[in-house]
């Protein structure tokens, strides 16, 4: 009988494995780097160079940019913040930088001293002859609304 059968699942995409974690009585001076998810709940002067998420605790200060796939920042941030999904700020952060970001949440509290910068999500580039099938020459030039500086 087929409905006894099991169902075969498609495998799903594993995220990276690993957390890191800086505790609240280390500080460290230099870049970090991970490919996985990374808790910061002591000081940093450097930068996080490359992480799929990193979490700012309550307590926690840096100086440095952040380039994550997701911030989450509780603490105090004197950087950039370059997410390329999502940003939150927790009603204790207070950020004196720039956000670079999909998307932003900013809970009642939180604080941004710097430019809050949204992109849409990244749509794939077609192929050179995709382009020529519809009419696109790799000389047109039409910069988009996001690339244009405001005028004021």
């Amino acid at each position: 009988m087929s409905f006894m059968k099991k169902r075969s699942r498609p495998a799903a995409v594993a995220p990276p494995t690993g957390f890191s974690l800086v505790d609240s009585a280390t500080t460290i001076t230099g870049d970090l780097e991970s490919a996985a998810s990374l808790r910061i709940d002591g000081r940093v002067d450097g930068s996080v160079r490359r992480a799929d998420v990193v979490v700012l605790g309550a307590g926690a200060t840096m100086t440095g940019d952040i380039h994550a796939r997701e911030v989450v920042i509780g603490g105090t941030l004197n950087g950039t913040v370059h997410a390329s999904e999502r940003v939150e700020l927790q009603a204790t952060a207070i950020v004196t930088g720039d956000l670079v970001t999909q998307s932003v949440l900013v809970q009642e509290g939180g604080v941004v001293n710097g430019r809050v910068l949204m992109r849409p999500p990244e749509s794939p580039v077609p192929a050179s002859g995709a382009r020529a099938a519809a009419g696109v020459s790799s000389h047109d030039s039409h910069a988009s609304p996001a690339a244009t500086p405001a005028r004021r």
